[in-house]
């Protein structure tokens, strides 16, 4: 029977779990019933499992009849701090916690390509390694974490292929791109340091909601004046919170943000432009500043090779005109750390609807077309069987 066979004989399993896990999401580091689920499904499938990889983390390993490479699988499984607005009837039951950035499915898709390679595993030359990570979304990282507890050996991991939802390609539709695809992705905080003061007396003290509120646009500013306008870029203030009363001047405020970029000049000098910024403005208010900043190594990069395998793959399941060239994107994504240690490929999988609308990732209104939950699955599951011919 054909892979894309089995994945549809498994279509309603896939789906059923991954409402289960949208309805219960869990943050980063916290996902300890995601993860209970994902370890029980691999032990039915006969798989060998390892939990608790990366404190949350699952590892499963299929070995197939013949020795040979190993090929790793990954899937990410934290969800976000957002109250959804969709109203399903297995919208999140947890307050201010939901799966808009299509976890649940990359964790459903990774079970249902386990399934279908189970199914198939006396045909297989090699093993088949499946990793689901948690802490994507913090910056912490999980996939750091995972790969210093030896994820990448035992046995010693040969390529690794994952994939993520995009809700801009139809479901069906699968999307491709070689050499850089997510960008190099960093975060800060910055902590204003003022005085406070009675509200009806500003000049005996310094208002930090003042100076942030200044910084803010300042750093806007910074792509345009301080980068090469011909290189992408961008700067996020993703929080600000200060201010403890109405009448009382604020003496501390923190601001956190993320940064993105393909180009290493922009990474050897960024830290400084963004801290020149903030050094200016708080000296020109009598402030001061605490600055923290992280910052990744380098941008995702599909290898080409691994990007033939998949879409010779792709074409066996969705059909030719069904693959996609897809451009960068400043997304950021920390499966960049496998991709340092083998070669990888990083795939877009199409979740749009044709007649709904269609929100962005981490909208409170996010969600998938599930018709390409199968195809996913037999698309990972595809690009396997080919990788460990």
């Amino acid at each position: 029977m054909l892979i894309k066979d089995l994945a549809y004989e498994i279509e309603s399993d896939i789906v059923h779990i991954r409402r289960t896990i949208h309805k219960n999401p869990e943050l980063a580091i916290q996902e300890f019933k995601t993860a209970k689920l994902v370890a029980k499904r691999l032990e039915e499938l006969g798989i060998d499992v390892t939990e608790r990889v990366g404190k949350t983390g699952v590892v499963g390993v299929l070995r197939g009849k013949t020795q040979g490479k190993t090929v790793a699988l990954r899937a990410d499984m934290d969800a976000l701090p957002i109250q959804e607005k969709n109203n399903h009837e297995f919208k999140s039951v947890n307050k201010n916690i939901m799966h808009a950035c299509g976890h649940d499915a990359h964790t459903a898709v990774l079970l249902g390509a386990a399934g279908i390679l189970s199914k198939i595993k006396d045909s297989i030359k090699g093993n088949v390694k499946f990793i689901f990570q948690p802490s994507e979304e913090s910056p912490l990282g999980g996939a750091s974490q995972m790969i210093e507890e030896g994820v990448m050996e035992n046995p010693k991991v040969d390529g690794v292929f994952g994939l993520h939802v995009d809700p801009n390609l139809l479901a069906g539709d699968i999307g491709l791109r070689t050499g850089e695809f997510y960008a190099t992705a960093g975060g800060f905080e910055i902590e204003i340091i003022g005085k406070s003061g009675h509200g009806a007396l500003p000049h005996k003290a310094t208002d930090a909601i003042i100076v942030a509120s200044e910084l803010v646009l300042s750093l806007q500013t910074i792509s345009s004046s301080k980068i090469n306008p011909l290189e992408p870029f961008v700067i996020t203030i993703g929080t600000i919170n200060g201010g403890n009363k109405a009448n009382i001047v604020a003496d501390k405020v923190i601001l956190t943000g993320t940064i993105r970029f393909f180009n290493k000049d922009i990474h050897d000098e960024v830290k400084d432009i963004i801290e020149n910024v903030i050094k200016g403005i708080t000296l020109a208010h009598g402030a001061t500043y605490n600055f923290k900043f992280r910052i990744g190594d380098s941008p995702l990069i599909n290898d080409e090779n691994m990007i033939n395998i998949v879409k010779e793959s792709a074409v066996e399941i969705v059909g030719n005109e069904k693959i996609k060239s897809v451009p960068k994107t400043l997304l950021g994504e920390d499966f960049v750390f496998y991709s340092r240690i083998v070669p990888s490929a990083f795939i877009s999988l199409g979740v749009g609807f044709l007649n709904k609308k269609n929100f962005s990732l981490h909208n409170a209104n996010f969600d998938i077309d599930e018709k390409s939950l199968p195809i996913g699955a037999a698309l990972l599951a595809n690009t396997a069987v080919n990788f460990l011919k």
